[in-house]
Formats: C-alpha cells, structure tokens, sequence
C-alpha cells in the first residue's frame, strides 16, 4: 500500500481527502511538496499506461506541462529521465527538480525543467 497524505482543494477542513501515493524513496526533491505529489502520481500513472519508459518519460513530460502549476512556471521544457541505475549532473529551474525511484516498479526517475 502507498503512502498517504492529506490534500485539500479548498480552505475548508471538511473538504480534505485521504489520496494514496505509491511507494517511493526520494533521492533529491527541489519541489514543493504538492507539486512533487503531483509528479509522482505522473511517474505512476505513465509506467502503468506505457510498458516502454521513453513512451512514459513522454507522457509524463506532457502531463507536467499541462499542470496549470508546473507548466506555466518560468519557459524551458521538462525533462524526464526513467532508468534503473544511473547519475546524472544537470542544470535545472530552481525549485523544479524531483529524483525518485518508484519502489514497485523498480525504476529511477529523474524529471526537471530547465532552459
């Protein structure tokens, strides 16, 4: 079972909802914490949808960019990484980098903006 958390849509405390997260172990996050959320259930989503990574690195690049949060923040594109062992050393937008690796599946997850 996944993490867990609590999220609100509005200022309301009756409106707050529990939303499963799936297993992970955070390298590096450079991202608020609602937006790493967000990305994470991406990075799910995708390699459930798309049994290539570079099908779900793509899909999940356009799913950030379509997030009225993560898409109009500063210009530059989104990058994502998907792998099972590897580094990397890169310029990214302050604030817009999260590295993770997805427990479940088994998959390292580098995903950034930067330009």
């Amino acid at each position: 079972m996944g993490n867990q958390f609590w999220m609100s849509n509005s200022d309301s405390e009756e409106e707050k909802r529990v939303r499963n997260l799936p297993k992970y172990k955070l390298r590096h996050n450079d991202m608020p914490i609602p937006l790493f959320e967000e990305v994470l259930t991406y990075a799910e989503e995708a390699t459930n949808k798309f049994p290539l990574d570079k099908d779900a690195a793509v899909e999940i690049a356009r799913l950030c960019k379509a997030h009225p949060k993560l898409g109009d923040i500063d210009e530059g594109e989104w990058q994502v990484i998907i792998g099972k062992s590897f580094g990397a050393s890169v310029n990214f937008d302050s604030r817009l980098l999260a590295f993770f690796d997805l427990v479940n599946k088994g998959k390292t997850f580098l995903i950034f903006k930067s330009g």
